[in-house]
């Protein structure tokens, strides 16, 4: 075997080293959660509070130590939020349940050997009139929700509630 024959695969394999140490970082970037449509609105501290206050709300008191004065500035709050953002609440809990039916689905025909569930792409675009629409309409207000809620909360109140709204379920 000659020189040649022991640089070559050498010198193609730091070449391959190197292309990969420029795209592997770009692409997870682009996989990273939280970047994407519907994980941004996931990990959106205001869409985190308001599911917590619509799935939760006795535990959400409870945790927090609220007084009854804070339950009731809170309940005000919500039924003020609701009552504002009635139909795209609507909407938004029609599109978390094709969501959540979707990902069932997938799982059970994953297990099959189908294959996961394939997200709605037109519905993740802004004009889709999918998830990217309700994160344009209601991000804004999911995020004032959540300021003039911590305006109610004292100090501890407020580090409990960051971790509470950080948690993940199954990972406490």
């Amino acid at each position: 075997m000659n020189r040649d024959g022991i640089r070559r695969p050498a010198t193609m394999l730091a070449v391959a080293v190197i292309a990969l140490s420029l795209v592997v970082p770009q692409l997870a970037a682009a996989q990273r959660p939280g970047m994407g449509a519907a994980g941004a609105f996931a990990d959106n501290p205001g869409v985190r509070l308001w599911n917590a206050l619509d799935q939760r709300y006795e535990e959400f008191t409870e945790v927090l130590g609220l007084t009854d004065t804070q339950v009731e500035s809170v309940t005000a709050l919500v039924e003020g939020f609701r009552e504002e953002n009635g139909a795209a609440l609507r909407r938004y809990d029609e599109v978390m349940t094709q969501m959540r039916n979707r990902m069932r689905g997938g799982a059970r025909r994953g297990a099959a050997g189908g294959g996961g569930a394939r997200p709605n792409r037109q519905g993740m675009r802004p004009g889709g009139g999918g998830l990217a629409d309700l994160m344009e309409e209601l991000v804004p207000a999911f995020e004032t929700l959540h300021t003039s809620i911590v305006e109610l909360l004292d100090e501890e109140q407020g580090q409990t509630l960051n971790e509470f709204l950080t948690r993940r379920p199954g990972r406490d």
